[in-house]
């Protein structure tokens, strides 16, 4: 459209002509060839007597989709339905057999990925195992999504080209799907992301001197591992599939849901209709009107917990928004079906919340996204957030036993830290070839090796104060063995529990059991700060152990864990190697 000139053109590519001229009456006629455009087939007159500059001419347009549709006649409409069988109906238009999914909630959670087709800047990801269909209702019911298919993706086609100004997907399109999430990457990464955020928090975003406002949902896909229907007990959070630029708070706080993707069943040949539904085109041309509605109010009429902040209730507004649009367009439901959406997105909300706790327990404390009265969630994996332990025969968590101990330390990504683990580790003392000694086995790595090395020179400096027998330490091999290496750990945190080993495996004083610590040691047998004790904390409570002893250096940092992790766990500040030692070893021996 030339504003300026008063004038309209088509683009034909078959004539390599740009300026095929357009008569109003064609636009008038057909308003959707301006919004998004239309399928159909074109008659051209070449008429150079009227225009010799651009003698082309579209006489007439025949579309072979549906033009706007009536969304009055399609709300009333609903009246005719029962819940379940309009719910049906949407499944089997976006192309689903209904037959397929009887349960109620795989209904539900099916619509939910359509929610973001009929909701203005809704921000939602699900991640989940392969060959869900996690994109396939997003992509084939509506051409105004696009899907960006893992690969690098730019602040250009995201946002805006600075070179051409040509405006970006964000602002051309109603969805915008990250598939395959894990392997997409970002050009100019800190920009893109940090436009990104404004963009999910406030709908605009701004690229070079401009600022521009869309109405885009975006939501992110990917694949997790799962066991037993629900995600692999070895992720620490629900997010560690996502590339390292998006493991970030900030960014992660602005989505609005979690879709528990784990929980839809795979999509087999079964699964697709058969049936009578509406055709695809008016199907997500309705779809796309609907977001013209605003149904938040719905929200509105219920308690929430306290302490849901402002962020939640938009989330919940929103989600709730979408689902009253796809299965009660009319705004006609009773006060139990509009509380069974509201529910649902309460859910969503509390998973993103869930992850974020394990992310940042020192800035996102556990509380409940729900309605007044609520205890805790139906979905499995919300029933019980941060209380996964390892397997009830782990011996460390009931019996006393020499040179077994549990140390703790970090996962790093890219330097940061992401998470925290247990490091067993198990020592012992014999009569060797030779005349003492050190030997360390296992999975390790040259900074862990160097930290016990370190540990065994202080005991060995020490030996007459942690109360060990010179002639048993000349004689006895020390063998240390790291049982539970899966990742990179720093090494020093874990000196601490290296000197204890070894000081229980040559004095034959027993480990009590669950307990677990952190702590570097200096050869004056100091226990020194480390960091990330927040992240040990939470995990030695996950395997079980029931007395962590962090260096007095770090105490203040304790207060950043979730109360209802400590309520689990005693938490012990030391600051010498002999506090560590009347805390965990018993007394007397064994006896041999």
């Amino acid at each position: 459209i030339d504003l300026r000139n008063g004038q309209r053109w088509a683009k034909v590519e078959a004539l390599s002509d740009d300026k095929v001229r357009v008569p109003p009456s064609l636009l008038e006629q057909y308003p959707g060839l301006l919004l998004g455009g239309l399928w159909g087939t074109v008659r051209i007159r070449y008429t150079p007597e009227v225009d010799p500059d651009h003698p082309n001419e579209i006489v007439n347009f025949t579309p072979f989709q549906v033009g706007l549709p009536d969304l009055t006649a399609f709300r009333r409409g609903r009246a005719h339905f029962t819940a379940d069988e309009w719910i049906a109906l949407m499944l089997q238009s976006a192309g689903y057999a209904p037959r397929a999914f009887p349960s109620r909630r795989h209904r539900l959670l099916l619509l939910a990925r359509l929610t973001p087709l009929v909701q203005r800047n809704l921000n939602l990801i699900e991640l989940g195992p392969r060959q869900t269909g996690k994109t396939f209702l997003l992509r084939n019911v509506s051409p105004r999504v696009f899907t960006v298919s893992g690969g690098r993706t730019t602040p250009a086609n995201l946002f805006v080209n600075l070179a051409t100004r040509a405006i970006g997907i964000l602002g051309t399109r109603k969805v915008v799907v990250f598939d395959e999430i894990a392997h997409t990457t970002f050009g100019d990464a800190d920009a893109t992301l940090s436009t990104l955020k404004d963009y999910m928090e406030s709908g605009q975003f701004s690229r070079g001197a401009h600022s521009f406002a869309a109405d885009a949902s975006l939501v992110y896909t990917g694949n997790l591992d799962v066991q037993d229907d629900q995600p692999d007990e070895r992720y620490r959070h629900l997010f560690e599939p996502l590339p390292d630029e998006l493991i970030d708070s900030a960014f992660l706080d602005r989505l609005h849901g979690y879709v528990p993707g784990w929980e839809v069943p795979k999509i087999t040949p079964e699964a697709l209709t058969g049936g009578v539904g509406f055709i695809t085109d008016y199907f997500g041309e309705v779809l796309a009107r609907l977001r013209e509605d605003d149904f938040q109010s719905v929200a509105h009429k219920f308690d929430f917990a306290a302490g849901m902040t402002r962020r939640d209730q938009v989330a919940v507004e929103r989600i709730t928004s979408g689902l009253v649009k796809l299965i009660y367009p009319d705004g006609r439901m009773t006060p139990d079906e509009a509380k069974e959406l509201v529910l649902l997105a309460c859910e969503l909300r509390q998973r993103v919340h869930n992850q974020l706790v394990e992310l940042a327990p020192g800035e996102f404390k556990p509380r409940l996204i729900g309605l007044a009265g609520m205890t805790q969630h139906s979905a499995r994996d919300l029933q019980a957030p941060g209380r996964r332990v390892l397997p009830q025969e782990d011996p460390l968590n009931r019996e006393a036993v020499v040179g077994a101990v549990t140390g703790l330390g970090v996962v790093t990504r890219d330097g940061a830290v992401i998470g925290g683990d247990v490091i067993l580790i198990q020592v012992s003392a014999f009569s060797g070839k030779c005349a003492g000694g050190l030997s360390v086995t296992g999975l390790h790595g040259q900074v862990l090796q160097d930290s016990v090395r370190t540990a065994y020179n202080i005991v060995r400096s020490r030996f007459r104060e942690f109360g060990i027998n010179e002639k048993l330490l000349r004689e006895r091999v020390v063998a240390v063995h790291l049982v539970r290496i899966a990742e990179p750990k720093e090494g020093p945190s874990a000196g601490l529990a290296f000197v204890l080993g070894i000081v229980s495996a040559l004095t034959g004083r027993p480990v009590k059991p669950a307990c677990a610590m952190t702590g570097e040691v200096s050869l004056f047998g100091e226990v020194t700060g480390v960091g990330g004790v927040p992240f040990k904390i939470k995990a030695a409570v996950k395997a079980g152990r029931k007395l962590v002893l962090v260096p007095a250096e770090n105490a203040r940092e304790v207060s950043q864990v979730p109360d209802e992790v400590l309520s689990q766990v005693e938490v012990v500040p030391i600051r010498t190697i002999e506090e560590a030692l009347l805390r965990v070893l018993e007394n007397p021996p064994m006896p041999s």
